[in-house]
């Protein structure tokens, strides 16, 4: 199928050919597609699907007709864009600058605990953020994302102990989780699945530029100084802000025009529900005390609460394990353990079969879903067994100065970034996600192999090569999950979907997270003392091992850089060999036909450019 040419006047914008959609919970999405067939009784099916659409998903539909009369909707793709390049910035910049913070307050190894604690809120806040944002607004979920980033970096910028820096990384972990998801999220909503990978691709760009821009500013603002990385935090509370307003504003304002148009879902209205109920229209909809129940219903706060204490309770002991007094055997560990796994249980049980809007929804398990997931959850556990500590790794062993340190360390992102775009190209030209994700998988592995070659001889040609090979392998794999995922279910459900797949990858992760922080703690120290323990006291290797930039200069040089890489070497290997569990989950996907359609689900929902007259047409039926 053939794109349509953005220079014909006529076709003005990309709307959607909206199908009622059903929000039931427990709806089949084969009866839904039937039922939406069905044209007998139109209006009355027509006002029944609305009213049970979430309004934030009603809301995005509707900006497509208004932003078809001016220039709201490329105001819209600018604005998006600009949160990817801001955002990009702050990512590559500031990703460096943990390692530096921690070692600033001689408490290098909470790293691994800084990264347990970010990857269980960033797979334990997803479906929140989707249940936010179908409920209440795309723009409002995005706001508050912004919020709490800000105050996060304020928080480390400003910080007097590691603490303090500790909780500003929780609370922008918070922010950062959001941001990246509503973007992702309002990508997906405004396009269709034969282009969404290229898209994603198109605004991944950025991160190539932003790879040589971020070595500079480092640098340049001194990073790796005691107190230079608060420059590089401070910076962005004020830069992410003021790029990401525009998005805000130019959805708010779709908002309204809707509201004024009476274009907007009924689901967006009690008000609308219950005159088309044929109730009286006249005082509230609800209580106080009934709004609070409402939303702590459909938002399941409580899954949420069990779901995230059960993880963080379960993982945190991992870390702790080997700076805690007696290990394992401490009273503490033991009982954040069985607390854990208690409430891991509970929470089970509670999204299972009493949570009335459960985080995984029966609906979505298809077989493309699964198998994303699976894939998705061996891809980020294998690549945070080599991750976690891998920049502090190449840092110590490797004699770059600073400058080509931070460009090395943005190297596998920047290639990611730049090849998504062709990968995406790639799935539109063959309508299909399938093949080109195995191809990535398997260029993934190779890189993989050849970090593990680099615990032997640790030259630039075989650091440099996995990098390439490593981003190669997550520029094809990522984005073909996502359509894999997104692809396979209602739109309705597309944002939790999409959560679903971050929460079972960022549990994956944080566990690998924990098992690399426990050998890290482990192996570093029982290396420096077999290695420089004649030349070092005890009190002096911990010193060592608790500043990567003492570590730098240590000498004797050899012997310190033979420690560390003796330390990664099992745990490298292991990343390897899990890598091979993404492949055969990747064999399982089911390789759909894509298309202009927004999912698989609904093939009347099409995406597609559109005359003035077929806009104004629908507009006219919106508003009846």
């Amino acid at each position: 199928m053939s794109r349509p040419s953005p220079a014909d006047p006529a076709l003005n914008i990309i709307a959607q050919c909206d199908a009622p959609e059903s929000g039931a919970k427990d709806g089949d999405v084969e009866s839904k597609s039937l039922q939406l067939q069905d044209e007998s009784d139109g209006k009355d099916e027509k006002q029944e699907t609305d009213l049970t659409t979430d309004g934030g998903v009603a809301r995005i539909g509707a900006l497509y007709l208004v932003f078809g009369r001016g220039g709201g909707l490329y105001a819209l793709w600018v604005s998006i864009a600009l949160i990817a390049y801001v955002y990009s910035l702050s990512r590559s910049t500031t990703g460096t600058y943990a390692q530096f913070v921690t070692s600033a307050y001689k408490e290098h190894t909470v790293i691994g605990t800084i990264g347990v604690i970010n990857g269980i809120v960033g797979g334990v806040l997803p479906p929140f953020v989707a249940k936010l944002a179908d409920i209440w607004s795309r723009p409002h979920t995005l706001a508050l994302s912004v919020l709490l980033y800000a105050v996060g970096f304020a928080m480390v910028a400003g910080c007097n102990n590691v603490s303090t820096a500790v909780g500003g990384m929780f609370i922008s972990t918070l922010g950062n989780t959001g941001i990246t998801f509503m973007n992702s999220l309002l990508i997906a909503d405004i396009t269709s699945l034969q282009w969404r990978a290229t898209i994603n691709g198109a605004f991944n760009l950025p991160y190539v530029l932003n790879t040589f821009v971020a070595g500079y500013i480092s640098a340049g603002i001194s990073a790796n100084t005691q107190n230079g990385w608060r420059w590089g935090y401070g910076m962005f509370c004020i830069l992410v802000p003021v790029c990401i307003s525009p998005a805000v504003i130019v959805l708010l304002i779709g908002d309204r025009r809707a509201q004024k148009l009476g274009v907007v879902s009924l689901a967006t209205s009690s008000l609308r529900q219950r005159q088309v109920l044929g109730e009286e229209a006249v005082g509230p909809t609800r209580t106080r005390w009934e709004t609070i129940r409402y939303y702590w219903t459909r938002l399941n706060v409580l899954g949420l609460l069990l779901m995230g204490f059960a993880f963080g309770l379960l993982l945190a002991p991992v870390t702790l394990s080997s700076t805690a007094k007696n290990g394992w055997k401490n009273p503490s560990l033991i009982a954040m353990e069985t607390i854990g796994g208690v409430l891991f249980i509970a929470w089970a049980v509670w999204d299972g079969f009493f949570a009335d809007y459960p985080f995984m929804p029966k609906r979505v398990f298809n077989r493309s879903f699964c198998a994303c997931v699976m894939v998705d959850v061996f891809y980020y556990s294998s690549s945070y067994l080599v991750d976690t500590y891998f920049s502090s790794w190449v840092y110590v062993v490797v004699d770059w100065n600073y400058r080509d340190y931070t460009f090395f360390a943005s190297s596998m992102s920047a290639t990611m970034c730049f090849f998504a775009i062709f990968f995406g190209l790639a799935i539109r030209y063959v309508h299909g996600y399938k093949y080109v994700q195995l191809f990535g998988l398997a260029l993934k592995s190779i890189g993989f192999g050849l970090v593990y070659r680099s615990t032997f001889s640790p030259s630039t040609g075989t650091l440099v090569a996995s990098q390439i090979l490593y981003g190669l392998g997550g520029a094809a794999s990522v984005i073909a999950s996502y359509i894999g995922v997104q692809g396979s279910v209602a739109h309705q459900d597309m944002a939790i979907a999409t959560a679903v797949l971050n929460l079972w990858s960022s549990i994956g992760s944080s566990i690998t997270v924990a098992i690399s922080a426990a050998v890290w703690n482990r192996q570093v120290p029982a290396k420096l003392m077999q290695y420089v323990g004649d030349v070092y006291s005890a009190t002096e290797i911990m010193g060592i091992f608790g500043d990567i930039t003492v570590a730098r200069l240590a000498e004797p040089r050899d012997l310190i850089k033979q420690a560390y890489l003796e330390s990664m070497r099992g745990l490298f290997l292991a990343g390897l060999v899990v890598s091979f569990g993404s492949i055969i989950a990747g064999a399982f996907t089911v390789n759909f036909y894509l298309g202009q359609q927004h999912n698989i689900v609904e093939p009347e929902k099409i995406i597609r450019f559109r005359t003035a007259e077929e806009i104004e047409g629908e507009v006219r039926k919106r508003a009846q």
